[in-house]
């Protein structure tokens, strides 16, 4: 009879800035990996699914508006270390939107990009990198929005750390997203996340998403919002990772006050 493998972590608690890899490559959302790249040869497929309503929404100024807006969206993300400093990814998503108020209503691909993160700079904890993608976007604002294709550079920094011998990281993020087509707005991006393991195979995760539309013509109407989102992951075996959390919209300006769920699953090659 064959002997049941045993669970390995997939970095030992003594080593902060390796533990912020294994923790950082699988973060949910957007489907980042923050600052960190992955080693040569290695890679992760995650499987990500958001659902969210509205009742309200964020008006221009002060004050809410009426809102019925719900969404589901389904999302595959997929990267791999081309080199110890070149991480490659792709990733495709599709949705579906409507507002009862408003009328409006999409659904189809929402998202399809390629890209590229390299990593600038690694001393101790602390790491830094460049990213770089682009792809097609129908719309990917608080309302789907014509978009034909997006160009977004981004930077980020990280930092790993153990607090009260328990292994951590920070990571904070950078982008601005061209956009083309249609009446779309370009997007200035900030992105924070935080993450603990608690116990070997448990880890919590806090993170805070900004967008802003920063530029744009025609008719679209500019938007901002803030989100807060906290999740649980759970290591099932050495490649599976679960993970489950909520997410809200905190602040926004012509933008559905969201309040909904994350599921991902993770695998590790």
């Amino acid at each position: 009879m064959a002997r049941r493998a045993k669970y390995r972590p997939a970095c030992r608690f003594a080593a902060p800035a390796c533990l912020a890899l294994a923790i950082l490559v699988a973060v949910p959302q957007a489907a980042r990996a923050g600052a960190w790249t992955l080693p040569a040869g290695r890679g992760e497929v995650i499987a990500t699914g958001i659902w969210s309503r509205a009742d309200a929404a964020f008006a221009a100024g002060a004050g809410s508006l009426p809102s019925d807006f719900g969404k589901g969206a389904a999302s595959l993300f997929v990267q791999h270390g081309w080199t110890d400093r070149l991480t490659v990814f792709s990733k495709i998503e599709v949705a579906r939107e409507s507002d009862g108020v408003s009328g409006y209503e999409r659904s189809g691909v929402s998202e399809l990009l390629g890209g590229a993160r390299l990593r600038l700079f690694k001393h101790g904890g602390f790491v830094a990198a460049a990213e770089l993608a682009g792809g097609f976007a129908p719309g990917d604002g608080p309302l789907l929005a014509a978009a034909r294709t997006t160009l977004e550079p981004r930077v980020a920094a990280g930092y790993g750390f153990e607090l009260a011998g328990l292994p951590g990281f920070v990571d904070a993020e950078a982008a601005y997203r061209l956009r083309t087509g249609g009446d779309a707005s370009d997007e200035l991006r900030l992105d924070v996340t935080a993450g603990l393991r608690a116990w070997r195979r448990w880890l919590f995760l806090a993170r805070s998403n900004s967008t802003l539309a920063v530029s744009g013509t025609g008719a679209a109407a500019p938007y901002a919002y803030h989100k807060l989102q906290g999740s649980v992951v759970f290591d099932v075996a050495d490649r599976w990772s679960i993970e489950a959390g909520l997410f809200t919209t905190i602040a926004g300006s012509n933008a559905p006050k969201e309040r909904g769920l994350v599921t991902a699953l993770w695998y590790r090659y």
